[in-house]
């Protein structure tokens, strides 16, 4: 009983006991009860607990409201829990609603100092509670996510913004998803300046314009810039080309992702020597000569580039494009760390896709799901594993839209003809060409065993459920003769 009686040591059993067990600790002794206590208020997914505290709550008209003022004597109960709590999430789904009231009550009553001193993250998902976010805010909170922001509620978003820099001027995350498709400017450039500790911003839908990113070059300790959205705006993302003095610009920045068609302009000037990642969905389909001029000038700007994602964010059959070439791919030889390309809707050919396995060494994922030829069809007969098994051995991820149109007859694949490391291939939307004990044995013949075979279905190809189905008994036989090949190693040795 001794060694329970260590501070340190129950708060480590505690963290990992579930709320019911945590109310039984609570109740064991004075010492148990102080860390079992803190355990339980640390995460909350609602204010409930905190505001009946205070008052009693009653429902009137599907909002709650305290049933009598706030005594003196309720604010010392509050604070004898309030700071325990460090996390705070608001689910869309099954929030609580109060009356204006409530949050009228407490910001004329409460003491002096920070409601919940000790909170760091807040996640307020209904914006209902907006108004409750001000009285929230404190010196310590470092991780804000906001949602649900639209309409008449931009000017709301405007004045808790306004409340940041003062308020919380050790914030490193920043989170605003603003259901707005025509945007109202409410001076992000400004509410943003100040917080210089700020390393990740996550904002959408498109919401940077100039001004807003020319602070935001300027803020020292920036990592990360989200902007992307998955519906259609009327004022998509038009990246602006930055002045002539880059050279202090974005000096942190590691991972851009973003809805854009237009961020070569914006690269140009910059060399972002600290960029690892870089997520561009652009809002229209881009042709293999805008695809040249995106490697071209990503491979100057970003010499230290470990992942490029570039898709479009439509789920439409492609237009016919001509099929991109090895003079397209060329410029990412520049990009020796390059280790993670995503690309869809580039059609292009067999030797083009060796060129691109062959000429990146460091690359792990490829990820080609929806390439296709001309015409539409799967882009990569299914004999091209072997051979991209023999370049790039250590792939961990590949998806391919394949034809799958097994080779007869079968063959014995040599050892280097094997992926060794393999954990997952997709094969896009490829339908099954083959008789499925040809397809299965043929990819069993090529994957490592515990390799996931999954399959793409977005409604770009057009296809029924019966198509998806029909890849369920190839993926389970993939797996039972992954098995026996396992049994028969193990009975060997």
């Amino acid at each position: 009983m001794d060694a329970l009686a260590v501070d340190e040591l129950l708060r480590l059993i505690f963290q990992h006991c579930d709320r019911h067990d945590n109310f039984s600790n609570a109740l064991v002794s004075k010492k148990w009860s102080e860390e079992a206590l803190s355990a339980l208020w640390k995460h909350l997914d609602s204010m409930h607990p905190l505001l009946s505290l205070l008052a009693p709550l009653v429902e009137k008209d599907m909002f709650h409201t305290f049933e009598r003022p706030i005594w003196s004597s309720d604010w010392t109960i509050f604070r004898k829990y309030s700071w325990r709590v460090h996390n705070i999430l608001f689910p869309i789904v099954g929030s609580t609603l109060y009356h204006h009231s409530v949050f009228t009550e407490i910001a004329l009553t409460k003491p002096h100092g920070d409601l919940i001193p000790n909170l760091r993250n807040l996640v307020c998902q209904p914006y209902s509670l907006c108004d409750f976010i001000p009285l929230l805010l404190n010196q310590r909170l470092v991780d804000l996510v906001i949602t649900g922001i639209a309409g008449t509620s931009l000017s709301k978003a405007k004045s808790l913004l306004s409340y940041l820099p003062e308020r919380c001027p050790t914030l490193r995350r920043l989170d605003l998803r603003i259901f707005e498709h025509d945007y109202t400017e409410i001076g992000l450039e400004v509410l943003l300046t100040p917080l210089s500790s700020l390393t990740e911003l996550k904002i959408a839908p498109a919401t940077l314009t100039p001004l807003v990113m020319h602070a935001l070059a300027c803020l020292p300790s920036l990592e990360h810039i989200r902007s992307t959205h998955r519906w259609p705006t009327r004022n998509p993302n038009r990246l602006p080309r930055p002045p002539v003095d880059t050279a202090e610009r974005f000096t942190s920045l590691r991972l851009l992702e973003i809805s854009t068609d237009n961020i070569p302009p914006f690269l140009e000037p910059y060399r972002l020597n600290n960029l690892r990642k870089l997520v561009l969905e652009a809002d229209t389909q881009q042709t293999r000569e805008q695809h040249l001029r995106f490697f071209e000038i990503i491979s100057k700007s970003c010499p230290r580039l470990e992942t490029l994602h570039l898709g479009n964010r439509s789920h439409d059959r492609p237009s016919e494009l001509p099929l991109a070439t090895w003079e397209t791919f060329a410029p990412l030889r520049r990009l020796p760390r390059l280790a993670d390309l995503s690309l869809v809707d580039l059609p292009m050919s067999t030797p083009t896709l060796l060129y691109v396995a062959e000429n990146l060494p460091s690359l792990t994922r490829l990820d080609l799901r929806r390439s296709s030829t001309i015409d539409g069809t799967p882009a990569f007969p299914i004999s091209v594993l072997p051979q991209l098994a023999v370049i790039r051995p250590q792939f961990v991820f590949l998806g391919l839209c394949m034809d799958t149109s097994v080779p007869s007859p079968a063959v014995a694949f040599e050892e280097n003809e094997q992926f060794r490391h393999l954990a997952e291939l997709n094969v896009g939307p490829s339908r099954l060409d083959s008789p499925v004990p040809d397809v299965a044995t043929y990819l069993s013949g090529i994957l490592p065993e515990g390799c996931q075979l999954s399959r793409l279905f977005d409604g770009w190809s057009g296809d029924e459920g019966e198509s998806w189905e029909s890849w369920v008994p190839v993926i389970e036989m993939v797996s039972a003769l992954n098995l026996d090949k396992k049994v028969s190693c193990q009975a060997a040795s």
